[in-house]
């Protein structure tokens, strides 16, 4: 196959590059860290007086200086009926903030602890419909007193500027993040890592989140995209499938895709990495290029063709596991929106996990049956599924991950284990955010309603059972989608 190495630097380095890449595999040194069976639990070196927050937890303290965080969605929208974001004060999308992580190892945490880490961040309000919600998540940018990007290691997370706070509000079990991102970094050769944390912002406790080491590239990253090679930076690269326009601020550059073009589907796929800073038009010209030469591989008729195929393309094994973690939890957004597939030197095309909060019927707007397959007709599958050696491998794949780690065992015991780890930390959360269980509007219809902590984990429970049982029995029911007399137009 022939590949292609982008970044700055001479044809002489490709060789060098592709080499190097091949040494950036994933170790034993990146052992999946399961926050709620390696950390402290509720009762190790508790000592709490009652005076004050008491937390085994880690502590993440912002301080905005008394500034309006911006990034809230508005009801107002532009001439091109796009959605509007409130700006700061200067009209920027972020404002400076200072972070503070108390994170003790042999003791609980309080506000009043000397931080293990104190940084300057850029800050501003994140996601798509979660902006709407009370209870807002958060993008933070660390930098140092210059402005500029400061990597640094959080809670034993490798070293990075760019983290997101997740915060849990319409998933009341406080869990779908948290498992499901877990599990795919146990079978997936890369999920962002992870971390259940209590934050306080500007003297005011806002409940339990969970930090995520964002996707993007970095030294100290499990997502190796860049090396350095003669004293000359080359990078491979990082896309986002999205709704259009909304799926942040000041997104680098869009994609003309095939899916766009074609009108199959609303979405946009912008370049995520290298930056807007780094992004150069020579280099996003030549991504766009990349990805086109991928699509014309993936939706022509030489789609499985060994040659010219689609598995030129991509890790066959990637994408099945991607597909089966987001088919079981049935995240609706899986595919199509919050989607990152990114290209590492000398690479195939690989998927990357992300935002689990519509997983196991939490979708605000309908309820999502444990019954019938939902991604396989997804923009990056409905070709793949076409092929009868890749169906293939998703079922043989199944039956082998559902006697490991998406057995009914093991999924349930997870739950437990977590839910008793968080202790009352969940407790404290829903003293600020429980007045949500008497609103019968979050899930529609209504009898969807969540009115209980207790309830929100036996709903997920319940849902991963039928789910998984669903499954079991209809797995092969796959290949009627790879059948010869349904595609008779992609046949020669």
């Amino acid at each position: 196959m022939k590949y292609k190495v982008f970044g700055i630097g001479m044809a002489a380095l490709m060789l060098v590059c592709v080499l190097a890449a091949s040494i950036l595999e994933y170790g034993d040194d990146n052992a999946r860290v399961h926050q709620h069976l390696s950390a402290r639990q509720p009762s190790d070196g508790c000592n709490c007086d009652g005076s004050g927050l008491c937390t085994h937890l880690p502590l993440v303290i912002i301080d905005t200086g008394g500034k309006t965080v911006p990034g809230e969605l508005t009801k107002v929208r532009d001439i091109f009926d796009q959605t509007i974001y409130t700006t700061a004060e200067d009209g920027s999308s972020a404002i400076q903030a200072e972070i503070s992580v108390v994170d003790n190892q042999d003791r609980n945490n309080h506000p009043s602890d000397t931080p293990v880490v104190t940084t300057l961040s850029q800050f501003r309000i994140r996601g798509n419909s979660s902006r709407s919600f009370d209870k807002k998540s958060y993008l933070m940018e660390f930098v140092d007193e210059n402005g500029e990007n400061c990597d640094i290691s959080v809670m034993g997370m490798g070293a990075h500027h760019e983290w997101v706070l997740n915060g849990p509000f319409l998933d009341k079990s406080l869990l779908r993040n948290y498992m499901w991102s877990n599990i795919a970094g146990e079978i997936m050769e890369y999920a962002p890592n992870v971390r259940f944390c209590e934050v306080i912002l500007d003297g005011e406790y806002q409940g339990l989140y969970l930090i995520v080491e964002s996707i993007t590239d970095g030294e100290d990253c499990r997502l190796d995209l860049s090396i350095t090679a003669q004293n000359k930076k080359v990078t491979g690269y990082l896309l986002r499938i999205d709704r259009p326009r909304e799926a942040e601020l000041a997104l680098p550059r869009n994609i003309d895709s095939y899916l766009e073009r074609s009108g199959q589907i609303r979405q946009d796929i912008s370049i995520r990495y290298p930056g807007q800073t780094n992004l150069s038009q020579e280099l996003a010209d030549q991504i766009e290029l990349d990805f086109a030469e991928f699509e014309k591989a993936l939706y022509s008729y030489d789609y499985n063709d060994s040659s010219y195929g689609y598995r030129n393309w991509i890790d066959v094994d990637n994408f099945v596991d991607y597909y089966l973690i987001n088919e079981l939890s049935a995240n609706l957004d899986a595919g199509n929106y919050s989607t990152y597939l990114y290209k590492s030197l000398g690479g195939k095309y690989k998927l990357c996990v992300w935002d689990f909060n519509n997983a196991c019927d939490n979708y605000q707007e309908t309820e999502t049956s444990p019954y019938g397959f939902l991604v396989y007709d997804r923009s990056l599958y409905f070709m793949l599924f076409k092929d009868e050696r890749f169906v293939e491998r998703v079922i043989d794949r199944y039956q082998q991950l559902r006697k490991s780690y998406l057995s009914e065992e093991y999924l349930i015991g997870y739950i437990d284990q977590t839910v008793a780890y968080l202790g009352d930390a969940a407790e404290r959360n829903f003293e600020v955010w429980g007045y949500t269980f008497q609103d019968e509007t979050l899930l529609s219809p209504s009898e969807r309603h969540i009115s209980s902590y207790d309830l929100a984990v036996e709903q997920l429970k319940a849902y991963i059972r039928q789910r998984g049982d669903w499954i079991d029995r209809t797995i092969n029911v796959l290949r009627q989608y790879s059948h010869p007399s349904r595609n008779k137009a992609y046949e020669y």
